[in-house]
């Protein structure tokens, strides 16, 4: 192994710092959103059902 000095935390390159932050904030995000479109299939349905709730709409024969 190479001898090198221990990187001082005011010598880092904030280019990097920023690259590696916004690669971890777009990881995050992207998880969200699939998050969000998987539970689509469950979340629709149960927006219509609360829909057909509020309005007291029944398919029975009066």
């Amino acid at each position: 192994m190479k001898n090198q000095a221990q990187e001082r935390f005011w010598e880092i390159d904030l280019g990097a710092l920023l690259v590696l932050w916004w690669n971890d904030i777009s990881a995050f995000l992207l998880t969200a959103l699939m998050f969000c479109a998987l539970s689509l299939p469950v979340v629709i349905p149960a927006l219509i059902m609360w829909v057909l709730l509020i309005n007291d709409i029944s398919f029975e024969y009066p």
